[in-house]
């Protein structure tokens, strides 16, 4: 199970949160939305870095955050396929057969530990797909838009990052109250402010960059196009 040592956590830009996550790991980043690449629709994230396969977050070893995602907490193992079944990266490093947390006993019979991991994914679960339902009900809504991120080096030289949405403040003004009112009531409302706030947490991702560039980054703006 992760330790104090995250090094195997190098890899991660992003990862999908439940939206019950989201109050919390605001905290500590931008919370955006990414289309999945199979099916297009989109997807609730916590943003770590800005450049592929890259965590921002991670020096040294050590996760550089106060929160950590259940998604990260529970690797090796992991959601996946079209019933989001529990799966497990047997290539982890993680993963060892002579020492560490057993998952089943000398009986076969699952083990304390692997029914705590059923129980955190179980409800990471079902807390995706309160995710979904609100990332759709923002679709419906027609309140997402793309999201420019630049990133201007000491140099001169200005890196463009693309595919990232978030909520259009402009767009959720024009709503009529009655969506108002529904967003409220399915407590998406709340949820949207701080995914707009969370937006603040880039200058966080601009702190940490410095070790994952060759010049500094001077300079982060963020600009919401109308696609």
């Amino acid at each position: 199970m992760p330790g104090p040592d995250m090094a195997w956590g190098q890899g991660l830009d992003h990862v999908r949160i439940g939206l019950s996550e989201a109050g919390i790991a605001a905290s500590d980043y931008p919370l955006l939305f990414m289309k999945d690449a199979e099916s297009g629709q989109f997807r609730l994230v916590a943003l770590f870095g800005l450049r592929p396969r890259v965590n921002f977050f991670l020096i040294n070893g050590q996760w550089q955050a106060t929160y950590l995602p259940i998604a990260v907490l529970g690797s090796p193992f992991h959601l996946g396929g079209s019933d989001q079944s529990l799966c497990i990266d047997e290539g982890s490093d993680l993963v060892t057969t002579d020492t560490g947390t057993a998952l089943y006993s000398d009986d076969c019979s699952e083990t304390s530990e692997l029914l705590r991991i059923h129980s955190m994914f179980d409800y990471l679960r079902c807390d995706l797909d309160t995710a979904n339902e609100f990332t759709a009900t923002l679709v419906a809504l027609n309140l997402l838009r793309p999201i420019e991120v630049t990133l201007e080096f000491s140099e001169g030289k200005n890196e463009m990052i693309e595919g990232l949405y978030s909520i259009s403040p402009p767009r959720l003004s024009t709503l009529e109250d009655t969506a108002i009112l529904d967003l409220h009531h399915r407590n998406f409302l709340d949820k949207i402010y701080i995914i707009m706030n969370s937006l603040g947490q880039m200058n966080r991702i601009q702190q940490l960059s410095h070790i994952h560039y060759d010049q500094d980054i001077i300079g982060l703006r963020t600009q919401m196009t109308s696609g």
